[in-house]
C-alpha cells in the first residue's frame, strides 16, 4: 500500500485524534451528541504517531529504521503530505460546484448530475470520499461548500421575484 493509503488508514481508524487534527468543532460535537475533542498535545504528537504506521511498514528499509528510531523527523513530511491532500481535495470540489461540494458522498453518488462528476474525482483522486466524510462541512479544508440544497434553483426563484 502506498504511504497515502496507510495516511488515510491510520485517519481512519483514529478518529479522535483526527478530531482534533483536522479541528473538531463544539457544533459537531453538539450535533452528535458527543464532547469536543480537545487537542492535550500539539499537532506534532499526532503527525509522530502517523508516522509511526506509515514508515514502520513502509518499503524502503532506510525509512523503516529512521521510524523505528526517531519517527519525529517524519512530522514535516506528513504535515506537508496533509496540505498536499487539502489543496487537492479542494481542486476536485471545485468541479462540483458550491451546491455539490457541501453533500455527503452518498447523496452524490446518488444523483445523476453529480455521480459522473463524482467517478471522475474517484478516479483521479482516490481519497477524496474519506477526506470529504471529514471535511465536507469544515470551510477550512472545503472552501468551495455552500449550505444549499443540491436540488435548489436560485436563478429560476430569483427571476420570480
Amino acid at each position: 500500500a502506498s504511504r497515502t493509503d496507510r495516511l488515510i488508514e491510520w485517519c481512519r481508524t483514529h478518529e479522535a485524534e483526527r478530531k482534533k487534527l483536522f479541528s473538531d468543532s463544539t457544533q459537531d460535537a453538539r450535533e452528535e451528541g458527543r464532547s469536543k475533542q480537545q487537542l492535550r498535545h500539539g499537532k506534532n504528537h499526532i503527525y509522530v504517531e502517523m508516522a509511526k504506521a506509515i514508515f514502520l511498514h513502509d518499503e524502503t528499509d532506510e525509512f523503516r529504521s529512521l521510524a523505528a528510531m526517531n519517527p519525529g523527523v517524519f512530522a514535516s513530511s506528513i504535515r506537508s503530505r496533509l496540505d498536499v491532500l487539502k489543496t487537492k481535495y479542494q481542486k476536485q470540489n471545485a468541479l462540483l460546484g458550491q451546491t455539490g461540494a457541501g453533500c455527503t458522498y452518498e447523496d452524490l453518488l446518488s444523483n445523476d448530475k453529480t455521480k459522473n462528476i463524482l467517478a471522475a474525482i474517484m478516479k483521479d483522486f482516490p481519497w477524496w470520499a474519506d477526506l470529504h466524510g471529514w471535511w465536507r462541512t469544515n470551510p477550512a479544508y472545503n472552501n468551495t461548500f455552500s449550505a444549499a440544497d443540491i436540488g435548489q434553483d436560485f436563478a429560476t426563484r430569483a427571476v420570480e421575484l
